[in-house]
Parts: C-alpha cells; sequence; structure tokens
C-alpha cells in the first residue's frame, strides 16, 4: 500500500495563473444559476483533464481547508474529482490516488448520519480509484469495516459497488471481507443498515458468479465457488431466516435478488435441503407487494439455479409453485407500466425454466387447468403454451403428440379473446412441427373457421379495452393461413390438399379469397415443379370435392372479384393451378385466358385506386361476360355432354350455397343459363329451370335479374320448353290459394304474387331479346304480348313497375329491324307508351328515390325508334311528361325529408340517380328529333323548355338549358341543310338564351354562351353555309365564353356581352330582328339581375348597329324600355334618367359642384351616380379636375386645435370641403370614360392626390352637424343615412389608388401593393417610409416616370408649406427622387437638392432627417455630379452627425447612411483631411444602445476601407487595429442587423490587414446570410491572429478586457471566450508578451458577473488556458 506524500494538504501548484484560475473556479463552482453551474463544473473537468495534479490537489486541499463549506458545494467539487479520476486514471500519480482516497474515505464517513448525495459523490470517487488502485480502497474501507464495529451505511455500498465495478480486483478480497461482514451482520438492527448488507452481498454473489465463469481471464484461476460457499450460506440463512421478516418492501425485495444470486454459490445438497424454505419465502412475498417484479425475479434465479435436467428437487414443491405462477400469469399486464411487462416475461420465462426438468408433469398440469371454463385461465395457459413452444424445444419434442391432442378441444371455442390466443399458438405449433400430427388438421381448420367469421353486428363497442372484434381476428387469421402456406415449408403436406376440401362448404364462404390464396400459392409452385403430390385422386381422396364442384364453385366465386375481400385474383390462380387436376382438355384453355382476366382486373384495380369514380372503371356486366365467355369456350373444349351434364348439376347443387348472396346467386343462375343452353338434355333443362324458379327470392332485383337473363339464355335453344315454364309459373305461382296439402302451406299475399309477377314480366323480356328472331316474331302477339298486357294497369309495387318497364324496353331492342333483320308492326305500342306516361305522372316530384322515370323514359326511346312514326298529339304529350317530371325535382334530388338527416351516401347515390335520369330525358328527346329532324319540331320542344328555362329556381335554368344545348348539338347531327328556310324561330330562340348569358350562375352562362353560338351557327346553315366552314365571329365565340366562366363583376361582364352583341346584331337577318327584340324586352324582366341586365346590354347593342332597321318600331321600344327602367337595377338604363342632371351641369358647373360638395359624406348612392354620369361627359371632367385643383390649393387641409386631454399634443380635424373633394374624386376616377383627362393632367393629379394623404396622416374625421331643418316628405323615401364613421386617410389612400387605377398605371399599383405601402402610410410613424416606397415605385415604372420632372414642379412650393405633414411628405418623396437619379434628369437633381438643402434648418427634425437622407442619395445620381457637390454633402453629413435636438439618433444613423454610400462615389483627395476624424466620429456609434446606430457605423466604418490602400493606409490601419476587438465582439451581437453589418464591415476590411489567411476567413465564413457558428469562428481567426499580427495580441487582448465592463452581457461573454481563445492558442514561447496576471485577474472578476451567461464564458475561457 503506498503511504500518502510529505505534502499532504499542499497544492501541486504550477507557480502560474492557471493556480488562481483554478481556485477561483472550485470556488465559484457553487453557482446558484444551473446552467452557469454545469459550465463551471465543465470548465473544472476540462482544465483537470489538462492539468489533473493541479485541479486534483487543488481540490482536495480546498476542501481539508474549508471544513465549513456549505454541502452542496462540496457535492459539487467531489463530483468533479470522480469525473477527472475516471478521466486520468491511468497517467494519475499514485500518491495523489492515495490522497483523494483518505480524503473520499474522510468525506465518506464525516458525517454519522446519511447525506446521500454528499456520501454518494465520495463513494463514486473511492469506486473510480478503486478500479485501478484496489488494494488502496479496500485497505481505506477495512480500517473502517473492524470486526465488532457496525460500519457506515456508505462503506458497505462502496465495498458493494467495488465488487460489480472490479470484479477481477475484489474477489480476492472477498474472504477477509465475508469474514468480518458475517459476524457484524447481527449488530444491523436498522433496515437501512440491512439493505445495504443484502445489497453487498448481492453484488459478491454475482461477482463471484462471473469470476468463476471467467476463470480464463481471472487473475488466480483456483478460485471456485465452493470457497465461498461456507461464507455465502451463512449470510443467506441469516438474511433469508431473519431478516426477510422485515416490514420494510424495499429490504425485502434486495433480499429476495440477493437469495437468487446466492443460489448459485450455495452447495447442492444445501441449496435441496433449504429450497422449501426459499420458495414459501419468496412466494409468500406475493401477498405482500404489489408490484411483483423483483420477486419474480428473484424467484426465477433460484429455479435457473435447481432446474436442471435430471435434477427433480424441485418437484416436490412444483405443484404449489406453478399455482402462484399461475396467478401471476392471470394479472393483466399494464402496458403504461414497464415493470409489469417485464414481470409477466419473467413469468414466463420461470415456466421455461421449469420446463427443462418437469416438461411432461408441467404440460399435464396446464392441459387438467385447461379444461376450466374461465375464459381468462384459458389465455393464460395459452399464452404459456405459446412460451414454452417456443422457447423449450429441445425439452417439448416428446410431447408434441400430448399437446396437440389437449389442445384440439379449443378448435370449437366461442370467445374471440380466447381464439386470437389459440391462434397464436397455431401458429408457433406449425412452426416447430405439431400440426403434421395426428390433429393437426383440426387446428387448420379452426384458423380457416376464423377466416370466414362475419362482421361483428353494428353497434356500440364493448367497453373491454381488451375487446377482440371478429373482423380483427379474421384478419389475423387470414395472415396466419397466409404465413403458413408461405413460409413453413413442413406445412405443405399438411395443408395440400386437404384445403380444398373447405373451397365448397358453405360455412366456409367468407373465407374463400384467404383460402384461395393458399391454395392457388401451393397449386402454381407445385404445378411449376411437377411435384409427386400434386396430382389429386379425387377417388382416393374422398372429402376432396369432385372437379364439377370445384368448377362450379370456383367459376361463380371469381364472378364478383371484389367480393370477399377482392378474392378475384386469387379464385382465378388457383384455377389456373388447379387446371389440369379439373380436366385433361381445360389446362390449355384456362393457361390462355386466365392471364388475361388477372391482367384485366389488375388494371381496373389500379385504374380505380388512381381515380376515385368506381362507376367508370369496374364494369360488372364486361367482367361477367368474359367468365361467361371462359365457361362456354370451357364446355366446347371438353365437348362431352356428360361433362356438361356433370357441371350442370354442380351448379344447380350449389344454389343453396348462396341463400344470403344475392350477387353470387346472379351469376350462378346466368352460368346455369349458359350450360342449359348448350346442353341438348330436356331433363337437365326441366330440371334446372324448377331449381332457378323455385330458389330464386322474388324480393332481391339482382336474383330475379339474373333468373330472368338464365331464362333468355336458355330460350335461345329450348324456347317451348322456357315459354312453358313460364305459363305454369303464371298459373300456378300466381294464385293466392295454396294448393298444398289439405291447406297446410300458407296462402300467398297480394305483395307476393305481385313479386312473382315482376320476375315473370323481367323473364319475357330475355326471353324475347334472346330467343332466336325467326321464331320470336310468332310467338310474340300470341304467346308474350298477350300474357304480359294485363299486368300493366293499376300497379301499386315499385319493383313490379320497374320490371314491367324494363320488359317494355327489352321487348323494344327484339323488334327493332335491326334485331329482327325483318319488319314487324308494333300495334300496341300506343298503349305501351301510354302506361309509360302514366309511371312517370305517378312519380313524385318532391324527392328522386329510384330510378322508375329514368327506365321508363328508355322504355319511351327504344318504342320512339320503331315505326310508324309518332303524331304530333302523341309527341307533344311524351314530351311535356318526360320533361315535367324531371325538371320539377329538387336541386340535389333528395328533397327535405322530415326527421331524417342527409348522409353522405344517401347524397351521392341520389346524385347518380338523378344524373342517370337526365342521360335517359336526352336520350329520348333526341330520338323524337331523329325522328322528325325539322324546325318546327325543335320549335315544339322549345315551347316545352323555356318555362323551365326562365325559371326562378337556379336549378331548373341550368337543367333546361342543358338539355336544350343537347337539343341543338343533336340537331346539327340530323337537319336537313339542303332545305333553304329562313329559321325565323331564331329570334325568340335567341331571345331567351341571351338572359342566361350573364346569369348569376356561371355553369349556366357556359351553357347559354353554347346554345347562343349552335343556333346562330344553325340559322347560317338554313342560309346556305355549311356547319363546318370557318366564321370569324362566330368561331370567337368560344373566347367569350371562357371570359364569362367565373366572372361575377358587372362591368366585366358588361363588356364581354358587349362584344356578343356586336356578333348577333351582325348575324340576325332582318325578319328574324324585332322578333329578338321582343324577345329581348321579355328578358328584361327576367328574374335574375344579371340576366335582366345582359338582355338590356345586347338590345343597346342591337339598337346601336341595327336601330335603324326598326325605324317603325322605336317609340313602341323606348316606351317599353322607359316602362321597365324603375324595376331594373341597371345603370345602363338609369344613365337616360340621369341625363337631364348631366346638362343641367353642362349649364352651371361652379355653382353644381359647389351645391353637391355640400352632401354629406360618404356620398349616398343617388349623389355618387351624378358624379359618375357627369365624369362620363369628356369636357365635364376637364373643368371639373381643374376646378376641384384650385379648391385643394386654396383650401385649409385640416384644423389643428391643442389637445384638452395633453396641452403639449395637438388633434387635427379634417376640414369639409377636401374631404368632399376627395370623395369626389374617388368616384370620378372609378368612371372608364375619364382615363384620357386624368392622363392628360397626371402630374398635378398625383401632385395633388400625394399631399392629400400626407395632409391626412393623423387627421381625424369632421364631427356631424346635426340637420335642424325638417326633412321633406320626398327626402323620407330615401330614409336617412346612418352615420358612417370616416377615414380622412382611408378615403385619401382610395383617391389615389383610383387615380392610379384610371390613370392604368397598373404596375404601378402592383409594385406599392408588393412594397405594403398603402399599410405603412396609416401609421404616424410609418408614413415617410411609404412615401419612400411610392417614390422608389414611380420612378421604376418607366410609363409613369416620365412625368417626374412635371411632378416636382407642382411640388416644390409645398415643402415650404405651413404645415408639418405637408412638408414631410414632400422631403421624403424628394430624398427618394434623388436615389432614382430623379429618372436619369440631372438638371432636377440640382433642383431638388438645394430645395433639400433650403430645408436643413427647418424646425421639424424629421424633415431635417428626411432632407440629410435625400443628400445621402445623391451617391446614386452620376459620379461627376457627386464630385461637384462632395464638399457641400460632406459638410452637411459631418453637421448631421452633430446635430444635437435628435432625440432618437435619427439624423445620425441618416448621416452615417449617407455618408456609407458617398464613400463609393467620391475620389480619395476629398476625404483625405477628415477620413480619420470621420472614423473617430463614428466609433463611439459602435457602442450606442439603439442597434440601428450601431449597425450603420459598423457599416460607413466598413465603406471607409475604400480609402485605406492609398495615402491614408497607415493611420487607417491602426484604426482597423484599434476598431477590430470591437467589431468581432459585435459579431455576435444580440441584434440581426448588427451582426449582418459587422459581418459587411470585416469582409471590406480584410483586404487592408495585411493577412491573406485572414482575409480568407473573412470573405468564405462571414457571407451575409449564411448561418456563423461564432465560437468555432473565434477559435480559428485566434489562431491566424496569433500567426499574422503576434505583436497585436496584447493589445487585441487589453481591448476585449476593456470590454469586460460593456453594458450588455452578450459582449461581455464574447470578450471573455475571445480572451480565452487568443490566450489558450498562444504558445507557450511567446506567453511573455501577455500581460497574463492583468488578464487573468480580470476574468477571474467576471466569475463574479451578475448575468449567469458571463460566468459561465468565463469558466469556459478560463478551461482554455491551463498552460498560464
Amino acid at each position: 500500500m503506498i503511504m500518502p506524500g510529505p505534502e499532504g494538504d499542499s497544492i501541486r501548484a504550477t507557480g502560474g495563473q492557471v493556480d488562481d484560475m483554478t481556485m477561483a473556479l472550485i470556488d465559484a463552482a457553487h453557482d446558484k444559476d444551473g446552467e452557469a453551474k454545469e459550465v463551471i463544473g465543465t470548465a473544472l473537468f476540462e482544465l483537470g483533464k489538462k492539468k489533473p495534479m493541479l485541479v486534483l490537489s487543488a481540490c482536495h486541499s480546498y476542501l481539508k481547508k474549508h471544513s465549513k463549506l456549505s454541502l452542496d458545494h462540496r457535492i459539487v467539487i467531489l463530483n468533479t474529482i470522480e469525473r477527472i479520476a475516471r478521466e486520468t486514471l491511468d497517467t494519475l500519480d499514485a500518491r495523489m490516488a492515495v490522497d483523494l482516497i483518505q480524503l473520499a474515505s474522510h468525506e465518506l464517513t464525516q458525517s454519522k448520519e446519511v447525506e446521500p448525495e454528499w456520501q454518494t459523490a465520495a463513494s463514486g470517487i473511492l469506486v473510480a480509484l478503486g478500479t485501478k488502485y484496489c488494494d488502496d480502497v479496500m485497505g481505506e474501507m477495512l480500517q473502517k469495516f473492524q470486526p465488532g464495529v457496525l460500519p457506515h451505511f456508505f462503506v458497505v455500498q462502496t465495498i458493494g459497488n467495488l465488487a460489480a465495478a472490479n470484479v477481477y480486483g475484489m474477489v480476492p478480497h472477498l474472504t477477509a471481507v465475508l469474514g468480518t461482514m458475517l459476524p457484524m451482520l447481527g449488530l444491523a438492527k436498522y433496515d437501512n443498515m440491512r439493505w445495504v448488507f443484502a445489497s453487498a452481498l448481492s453484488k459478491f454473489s454475482e461477482a463471484i458468479v462471473e469470476y468463476v465463469a471467467n476463470l480464463d481471464k481471472a487473475p488466480d484461476s483456483s478460485v471456485s465457488k465452493e470457497r465461498f460457499a461456507g461464507e455465502i450460506f451463512s449470510a443467506y440463512d441469516l438474511l433469508f431466516n431473519n431478516w426477510l421478516q422485515s416490514k420494510e418492501a424495499k429490504l425485502r425485495l434486495q433480499i429476495v435478488e440477493a437469495v437468487g444470486h446466492m443460489t448459485h454459490i450455495i452447495e447442492k445438497d444445501k441449496l435441496a435441503e433449504q429450497l422449501p424454505k426459499i420458495l414459501q419465502g419468496i412466494l409468500g412475498l406475493y401477498k405482500r407487494h404489489p408490484e411483483p417484479y423483483h420477486i419474480t425475479q428473484g424467484l426465477c434465479m433460484v429455479l435457473d439455479a435447481v432446474c436442471v435436467e435430471g435434477d427433480t428437487t424441485l418437484e416436490p414443491y412444483l405443484d404449489n409453485l406453478l399455482n402462484i405462477l399461475f396467478a401471476q400469469t392471470l394479472q393483466p399486464i399494464d402496458f403504461h407500466n414497464p415493470n409489469s411487462i417485464k414481470n409477466h416475461n419473467e413469468v414466463l420465462r420461470c415456466y421455461a425454466i421449469i420446463t427443462r426438468a418437469f416438461s411432461g408433469k408441467l404440460v399435464g398440469i396446464l392441459l387438467a387447468k385447461l379444461e376450466n371454463n374461465n375464459d381468462k385461465t384459458r389465455m393464460a395457459i395459452l399464452t404459456i403454451f405459446k412460451h414454452i413452444i417456443n422457447s423449450a424445444g429441445e425439452a417439448m419434442e416428446d410431447k408434441k403428440e400430448v399437446v396437440v391432442s389437449g389442445l384440439k378441444g379449443l378448435c370449437n371455442e366461442t370467445n374471440t379473446k380466447v381464439k386470437k390466443v389459440f391462434a397464436q399458438v397455431v401458429i408457433a405449433m406449425a412452426h416447430h412441427g405439431y400440426l403434421e400430427l395426428e390433429g393437426g388438421h383440426l387446428m387448420v381448420e379452426f384458423i380457416v373457421r376464423q377466416c370466414s367469421l362475419p362482421d361483428d353486428p353494428p353497434g356500440k363497442r364493448p367497453a373491454d379495452p381488451e375487446f377482440v372484434s371478429n373482423q380483427q381476428l379474421r384478419s389475423m387469421c387470414d395472415n396466419i393461413l397466409h404465413l403458413v402456406t408461405t413460409t413453413i415449408d413442413i406445412m405443405e403436406p399438411v395443408l395440400w390438399p386437404y384445403l380444398l376440401e373447405m373451397v365448397v362448404p358453405e360455412q366456409y364462404s367468407q373465407a374463400t379469397g384467404a383460402l384461395c390464396r393458399s391454395l392457388a400459392h401451393l397449386a402454381l409452385k407445385k404445378r411449376a415443379e411437377n411435384a409427386d403430390d400434386y396430382d389429386i385422386d379425387f377417388d382416393e381422396q374422398a372429402n376432396v370435392p369432385k372437379p364439377p364442384q370445384l368448377i362450379a364453385r370456383l367459376i361463380v366465386l371469381a364472378g364478383w372479384p371484389q367480393n370477399g375481400r377482392n378474392r378475384g385474383q386469387h379464385v382465378l390462380q388457383l384455377m389456373k393451378g388447379l387446371s389440369p387436376n379439373l380436366h385433361e382438355n381445360l389446362a390449355e384453355l384456362w393457361d390462355t385466358i386466365i392471364p388475361k382476366l388477372t391482367e384485366y382486373l389488375d388494371g381496373t384495380r389500379n385504374f380505380k385506386s388512381e381515380n376515385g369514380d368506381d362507376e367508370e372503371k369496374w364494369n360488372q356486366k364486361s367482367w361477367e361476360d368474359l367468365l361467361l365467355k371462359l365457361l362456354t369456350k370451357s364446355l366446347e373444349v371438353v365437348d362431352s355432354e356428360d361433362w356438361t351434364a356433370e357441371v350442370g348439376e354442380a351448379f344447380g347443387a350449389q344454389v343453396g350455397h348462396y341463400l344470403n348472396c344475392s350477387l353470387e346467386k346472379n351469376f350462378l343462375y346466368k352460368c346455369l343459363g349458359i350450360i342449359m343452353r348448350k346442353s341438348t338434355k330436356k331433363d337437365l333443362v326441366t330440371k334446372h329451370l324448377d331449381i332457378i324458379f323455385s330458389s330464386v327470392k322474388h324480393t332481391d332485383q339482382m336474383e330475379r335479374d339474373g333468373c330472368a337473363i338464365a331464362m333468355g339464355f336458355t330460350a335461345a335453344s329450348h324456347l317451348d320448353t322456357v315459354l312453358s315454364k313460364l305459363e305454369s309459373v303464371a298459373k300456378n305461382d300466381m294464385v293466392r290459394k295454396s294448393s298444398g296439402l289439405l291447406g297446410f302451406m300458407k296462402d300467398k299475399s297480394e305483395g307476393d304474387i305481385e313479386r312473382v309477377k315482376a320476375t315473370l314480366m323481367l323473364c319475357y323480356g330475355y326471353v324475347a331479346l334472346y330467343s332466336p328472331p325467326s321464331l320470336i316474331i310468332s310467338r310474340m302477339e300470341a304467346t308474350i304480348l298477350r300474357t304480359i298486357s294485363p299486368y300493366f294497369v293499376n300497379v301499386k309495387d315499385t319493383s313490379v313497375k320497374q320490371n314491367l318497364i324494363r320488359t317494355v324496353s327489352l321487348i323494344g331492342e327484339a323488334l327493332h329491324p335491326d334485331h329482327l333483320e325483318n319488319h314487324y308492326n308494333f300495334s300496341s305500342r300506343g298503349d305501351f307508351i301510354t302506361h309509360m306516361q302514366n309511371y312517370m305522372r305517378a312519380e313524385p316530384t318532391l324527392h328522386l328515390n329510384n330510378d322508375t322515370r329514368a327506365l321508363c323514359m328508355q322504355s319511351c326511346a327504344t318504342l320512339v325508334k320503331l315505326d310508324p312514326k309518332l303524331s304530333d298529339a302523341e309527341m307533344f304529350d311524351l314530351v311535356k311528361v318526360a320533361t315535367n317530371c324531371v325538371f320539377a325535382l329538387p336541386v340535389d334530388g333528395l328533397g327535405m325529408k322530415k326527421g331524417r338527416e342527409e348522409h353522405y351516401e344517401d347524397v351521392k347515390e341520389t346524385t347518380e340517380l338523378l344524373k342517370e335520369t337526365m342521360n335517359a330525358m336526352h336520350a329520348l328527346l333526341k330520338q323524337i328529333l331523329a325522328k322528325s329532324p325539322t324546325p318546327d319540331c325543335l320549335n315544339d320542344m322549345f315551347k316545352h323548355l323555356h318555362p323551365w328555362m326562365v325559371s326562378e329556381a337556379e336549378h331548373e335554368r341550368e337543367r333546361a338549358m342543358n338539355t336544350w344545348l343537347h337539343m341543338l348539338q343533336y340537331y346539327t347531327e340530323v337537319m336537313d341543310a339542303s332545305k333553304r328556310d329562313r329559321f325565323l324561330i331564331a329570334g325568340p330562340f335567341l331571345g331567351t338564351a341571351i338572359p342566361r348569358c350573364t346569369d348569376p350562375k356561371p355553369e349556366i352562362r357556359q351553357l347559354a354562351m353554347d346554345c347562343v353560338q349552335l343556333i346562330l351557327r344553325i340559322s347560317l346553315t338554313y342560309e346556305g353555309q355549311s356547319l363546318e366552314e370557318k366564321d370569324a365571329m362566330l368561331d370567337a365565340l368560344p373566347m367569350l365564353k371562357e371570359r364569362l366562366q367565373k366572372r361575377t363583376d358587372p362591368n366585366i361582364l358588361y363588356s364581354i356581352i358587349n362584344d356578343l352583341a356586336k356578333v348577333i346584331a351582325k348575324k340576325t337577318t332582318r325578319e328574324q330582328l324585332y322578333p329578338l327584340m321582343e324577345s329581348l324586352q321579355e328578358g328584361l324582366m327576367d328574374f335574375q339581375s344579371h340576366s335582366s341586365s345582359g338582355a338590356c346590354v345586347v338590345l343597346n347593342g342591337l339598337m346601336k348597329q341595327r336601330g335603324s332597321e326598326v325605324f317603325d318600331k322605336v317609340d313602341e321600344l323606348l316606351k317599353n324600355l322607359h316602362n321597365k327602367l324603375t324595376q331594373i337595377q341597371f345603370s345602363m338604363t338609369k344613365t337616360g334618367t340621369l341625363r337631364t342632371l348631366r346638362t343641367l351641369a353642362s349649364h352651371h358647373l361652379a355653382l353644381f359642384l359647389t351645391s353637391l360638395l355640400q352632401y354629406p359624406v360618404p356620398f349616398s348612392s343617388e349623389v355618387v351616380e351624378i358624379w359618375q354620369i357627369l365624369a362620363q361627359d369628356a369636357q365635364l371632367t376637364t373643368a371639373i379636375l381643374e376646378h376641384f385643383l384650385e379648391l385643394l390649393q386654396k383650401s385649409l387641409p385640416y384644423e389643428e386645435k391643442a389637445d384638452p386631454r395633453d396641452k403639449t399634443k395637438f388633434t387635427r380635424t379634417a376640414t369639409a370641403v377636401p374631404l368632399a373633394v376627395t370623395f369626389a374624386l374617388v368616384e370620378i376616377f372609378k368612371v372608364e370614360e375619364t382615363r384620357e383627362q386624368v392622363q392628360n393632367m397626371f402630374h398635378r393629379l398625383f401632385a395633388a392626390c400625394l399631399v392629400r394623404l400626407g395632409s391626412s396622416v393623423g387627421v381625424n374625421p369632421p364631427k356631424p352637424h346635426g340637420e335642424k331643418e325638417e326633412v321633406k316628405a320626398k327626402d323620407k323615401k330615401k330614409g336617412v343615412v346612418k352615420e358612417v364613421k370616416i377615414s380622412p386617410i382611408g378615403i385619401a389612400i382610395e383617391a389615389m389608388k383610383g387615380f392610379l387605377e384610371r390613370a392604368n398605371s397598373l404596375d404601378l399599383m402592383e409594385a406599392l401593393d408588393k412594397e405594403e405601402m398603402w399599410d405603412k402610410i396609416t401609421d404616424e410613424v410609418e408614413y415617410p417610409e411609404a412615401i419612400t416606397s411610392l417614390a422608389r415605385c414611380l420612378v421604376s415604372i418607366p410609363e409613369d416616370s416620365q412625368h417626374v420632372g412635371k411632378i416636382v414642379t407642382s411640388l416644390t412650393s409645398v415643402l415650404s408649406s405651413l404645415y408639418e405633414n405637408q412638408r414631410v411628405t414632400v422631403a421624403a418623396f424628394f430624398a427618394e427622387l434623388i436615389n432614382q437619379q430623379c429618372a436619369g434628369d440631372e438638371s432636377l437633381v440640382e433642383l431638388i437638392m438645394n430645395s433639400l438643402l433650403g430645408r436643413l434648418v427647418d424646425t421639424s427634425h424629421i424633415v431635417r432627417m428626411l432632407c440629410i437622407r435625400g443628400l445621402g442619395n445623391i451617391s446614386a445620381v452620376s459620379k461627376e455630379q457627386v464630385q461637384k457637390y462632395s464638399t457641400t454633402i460632406l459638410s452637411a453629413m459631418m453637421a448631421g452627425m452633430d446635430d444635437k435636438e435628435d432625440p432618437e439618433d435619427y439624423i445620425t444613423i441618416e448621416a452615417m447612411s449617407g455618408l456609407s454610400r458617398i464613400m463609393s462615389e467620391i475620389d480619395e483627395s476629398h476625404i483625405r483631411a477628415i477620413l480619420i476624424n470621420v472614423a473617430l466620429k463614428i466609433r463611439p456609434c459602435f457602442e450606442k444602445e439603439k442597434p440601428a446606430v450601431r449597425a450603420q457605423a459598423f457599416m460607413l466604418f466598413g465603406n471607409l476601407s475604400r480609402f485605406g490602400d492609398g495615402p491614408s493606409r497607415t493611420p487607417f490601419l491602426e484604426q482597423i487595429h484599434s476598431n477590430i476587438v470591437s467589431l468581432l465582439l459585435h459579431l455576435n451581437d444580440v441584434d440581426p442587423e448588427v451582426r449582418k453589418s459587422c459581418k459587411y464591415a470585416l469582409r471590406l476590411l480584410g483586404p487592408l490587414m495585411g493577412s491573406q489567411a485572414i482575409n480568407e476567413k473573412f470573405q468564405k465564413h462571414l457571407l451575409e446570410e449564411a448561418n456563423l457558428f461564432y465560437g468555432e469562428f473565434m477559435n480559428d481567426l485566434s489562431k491566424l491572429i496569433i500567426q499574422d499580427f503576434p505583436d497585436k495580441v496584447n493589445f487585441y487582448v487589453m481591448g476585449c478586457v476593456a470590454f469586460f465592463k460593456s453594458s450588455w452581457s452578450e459582449i461581455r461573454s464574447n470578450a471573455a471566450m475571445f480572451v480565452g481563445f487568443l490566450l489558450g492558442n498562444l504558445p507557450k514561447e511567446r506567453q511573455t508578451d501577455i500581460t497574463k496576471e492583468h488578464v487573468c485577474n480580470a476574468l477571474i472578476l467576471l466569475l463574479k458577473d451578475p448575468s449567469p451567461m458571463v460566468r459561465a464564458k468565463a469558466a469556459e475561457a478560463m478551461s482554455l488556458l491551463y498552460d498560464y
């Protein structure tokens, strides 16, 4: 053992400054700020890594000397010692180690009481040092661990922790430690001491086990468990038999853990002897502890020690142990509590360990418990089985048969939670070869049965959080079946061909998708591999369905591929895989066709997922046709009547499988129809016709359709047999009285008979369609029509009605000459059309809930195709009924249904129904038109549609216009253009369509425009022009339509409809003109104001261009229009009423305007219209604007009075006349016609609006004057205008915007919007910047900048205005004009500059600031001018920097900004004399409080660099060195603009510093928008400074020290870090250049700075100065 050195408490000092800094850091280590404390601790640690002896000895000494140091401070230092010791252990001086061990030992036991944080820190040092100096630490500890005396708590804990940390060092000491410890265990009376002893013994035992397990690495290979077995047993005896009875839970758990480890060391015979007590003691704790994890963990270790294969020690206690473990297994897992999850896993691990020795007994006990009816019990047992099957493979190998046999009873389980766990057990068994044994098939069948579970019934889900729904279980078992098939090779013989047994039976219908997926995988794989067991011997495999049964089942399942969880692909793949087994002739056919079918399915599915609408992508009929063709070809390719009969019998036998699956049943019937059509066996046909009719559900339309189509298919080969069957059904099934024996069968209700009737009628329809045409004509009248005709009257049931309608349609198709290839006179057609019309009339128009209307119209369309042509009266009735029953429906088809909310599905379904109904009506009307393609027929249809086109209801108008467009489009296809005709009806057609061109609904506008174009084209066609012939005007109409699409602005609509009027005026013939005008006059009365306006515009356009042609109708037209003016709200019409006023104004303008301006503002709508009508006259507009400009110049802009609340402030109130003029200007500028006048007076109006803006900022509206006069009766009608709050600045902005828009300065407006100028100008502080934006934007627009000279002339006098706001406005405007070079006018620059120089003595500091800004902007003009005025401007700028009345430093900022810009333009000779003066003047600004001042000062200093490379190089370089520290520290300023300006300045100054490396650093890293890592940058820069400016290092360091007193904590922090980097990177031999003592003392002082950040940075800096 090393003895401590003679220096004992002395510090291993270096003699440098680092000694003091170390002590200062130790002193400051207990900072009150948490973050600073952490940084100081880290700094001390970093210093300790470099100077471990110094820091450790200093900490040692500090603690020795300051015995009364606060506890927290001691803890921080002790923790630092531990960190340094761990880091530098390899280099640590042995004497220092001993000193620290003694210190830590003293600290550990200084207090007899337990102080956890303090003593843990001391213990940590001892453990850290003990990993190398274990003997020394143990020597120290053993002194405090004397026999017969109870040691300190932390002495025991330290020894225990050391055993865990240094196994190889500690185990040799354990003999002595245990020898001392065992006798003193009896002295421990308190639970905390007992706990620490138990913990230490636990760690000792663990260390011994680890040591023995790794003897090859151990220093003494003779050590064995036996050496310690006696002592450990003695300790166990005391702990377990005495201490375990303690009431302290923590102690009991620690004892259990210790005992767990001890059992691995105790001798086997003693362990066997003690086992009952151990088990009893540990298991007894479960009742006393709510948290069982640690108990289970201990138990698991004990079991691990005794459960060795062949060892039966545990057997007598096994039953009790398993009962208690099972109780733990039953505990619900709390997934939010990690210990609960761990406990569950440890319990399962116990079972796995027990299985090693007692697998047979365990399985027997578990299977016996499984007979319990409790669900939780069975789930727990299954969980155990799953675990032991997976983790105890070898031990369970010979128990597989027992397990399978025992578990197969669960295959009939009903509880979903139990079934879920059992399914997990099944997959575990599958993986480990259990299912190959007898009973395995039952387990597979169990999984398949779960795959066929139905969805849970709708309703509230149970509150049980572990609830397992049928859907969840089904999905899980789908996946299990797939995984077992595809990933477990040993399962193939189990599954093939066994799974085929479950394809056909009805109970597995829901599972067919999953079954087919697995079977397809197996079949295709075996077929590809030509496997021995691929071919199935159906006689030997008696349970496997025969091929016809499989074919029937699979084809029907494939018929609806989306059902059964998208089973289609899997069914097809199975068919392909099985084909050679089904019939040798099928293989080639199916191998060819099935891949095409799968490709078709994939294509539609992908298409469906990319687009949303199912209807367009997936066509069920097309798919069924493909499969029926496959069936047909399959029958042909086998070509065996007997085989066809077998397949037919199989289909017939499986009808019962689809009792509740109407879709599949529908397809099965069709398949049967195909087979019967192919078969020649009458008995087969008769039998299956009976099967179909006896099994069809007459209440289900799908089944009814399938039945009827099957009849049709069969009729193609067996017409008379089918007709005979249908007659039989009519006689027997449509009679109410039962013919059953003694009447035991129930009588049929009327509803039953009606539904049978519906099926029967539909059958007749399909029989007519699919029968051979040569045979059907003879049967039509005699059999079919005679049978069905009586059933069409008084039909109440909707399904019957719809099927009758479908039947009529099918008969119509059957009798069409194209189908019959013959002529047939359908004499009873009129009766059927009448029935259809009656059905349509009977449908309610309040809602749409079925497709009866659509079906009726489809049937009528089919009937109309047949000859002879309908009479005019018949056609008239049919069109009327059809349109009335469709157009009158509600907008969405749903209507108002009381007590029912609209659901998305309802809306979607009704929308589709509505669309289908509209299409059916269009088809019917087109068919009528096709039969009589004449203008008269078209006009008849128009008469029906007209009332709906002008309906108040938007949706009715849209439907009618849509229908009319379809009719016109179709008419162009069928019309006979060879017949010359006047087409006089074009007038009313156009007159009705034109108001719709401006309908409020964009869709109607689009439809109307298309109608107009088509009407004009048809008209021109009748005049001899072909439809395809180009016509420039008509071809331009689509452009108008496009403009109409989303426009609702009346002005734009007016423009578009005006263009339309020109086209119509040009293309309308003289004969069509007046009828068109008459129709348009009716359009003026349209319910929609937009539409009446559109009619008016076209009427006016026609009047303008074609009015001369209606000279005999002028009076009539004018009278009608005048009468209607009061009823239509349209400005064009009102213009006529207002002309008198305009005439009056032209005679007496001044008086008129004076009176008009006295109206209260804001003006009423009537006054607005007066201003606007006046402005439409060019001469009047010019005179009005001249008058307004004169008024604005002479009138006071506002009244200024002292604020009664604050006498130092003034309130400004707008005066009436200028305000009224501003309102009037707003209205005048809105008038399109004023553009020319506004542009002619641009400069004067711009100046007036600009000054008006300035005059309105911060101005209050005038107080409203109470009207004392009585309101006249005629005025009462207009109503009293409510007081509206007026904003003078708001209306001034509106005037300026209106002026710019009318002057067509759209680019300028857009630029101003981007600059957000309008928002800024309302702010009293921001508005000079808004004026600056305005000037900048004005000059940037070439079209507007030409006016600048004249605008300046108009504004110059305002610069001397009495009103400050006006002077500020003009000064801001002029300042920016100079910046923009006055749009290139140099003479203007001089004029403005002189004007601004004259205002440098203005009483307003804002005006002075703007003048300084303007003079600074001179840098933007040509270099010659800058040189010319440089002296004057430099003087002005220097004076600006000295302005004493500049409270906010605005003028200083502008002066420095101006100087910055001037510098870039003037010659060095102009600045040489004042360069250093400027530099000195701006230096104080670096540290100004206002960020903008600092930013400008740094930028200006950077710009001075331009003159730093000439004659002034030396003095300027000195200035750079003087200011560089400030620049570098402010590079991390709190303000981002200051940081940016420092980067800018340093980039400019870099080239002048004489260091290429530093310059490159500045250019590379100080990019304006780049993110700078300041600490890293300063560290790298300090190295370059040391390298390139060695003589300046001390100067910079002292400069930084000066900043230690900065008022900003960030700058003080930056200075401390910069000092740290400079000194830390300085080579040792150069350190003599630095005044180290001063600097280090200054840093030490910063440790007491009020800012935590500064204290932290000072500590960080000190950590770098380890060499000082």
